[in-house]
């Protein structure tokens, strides 16, 4: 799952999410999710090329095999800090918050560890 925070009106690639994702989360999120698929990124950041020591960019290339979401749900995710790269250190997926519209989004802190 890539997830982003919105800066103004662009939203902003913040890091790929895998931990918490369970094959019952992933199946019900894909079946919830289909309505809103597109065709198009909606990260105004991507592609990016740099690749971290953890993989942390995402490519031209790899870009093809993504599913893309209009960015209309938010997710929950907790990780441990922002690396110099400008994404999330071990990110882990919580819950989908439905209390939350995505444009409140912002790049938040670390709340928890």
């Amino acid at each position: 799952m890539l997830v982003g925070y919105y800066e103004g009106s662009k939203l902003l690639f913040a890091g790929k999410v895998r931990q918490g994702l369970n094959p019952a989360i992933r199946s019900t999120l894909t079946r919830g999710l289909q309505p809103i698929r597109t065709a198009t990124c909606p990260f105004s950041n991507l592609p990016n090329s740099k690749k971290g020591r953890w993989g942390e960019g995402v490519t031209a290339d790899e870009m093809k095999d993504y599913v893309w979401l209009e960015p209309r749900v938010v997710a929950e995710v907790k990780f441990t800090e922002w690396t110099h790269g400008g994404v999330l250190r071990h990110p882990q997926f919580v819950a989908i918050r439905d209390d939350k519209a995505p444009e409140e989004v912002g790049k938040e802190k670390r709340l928890n560890s």
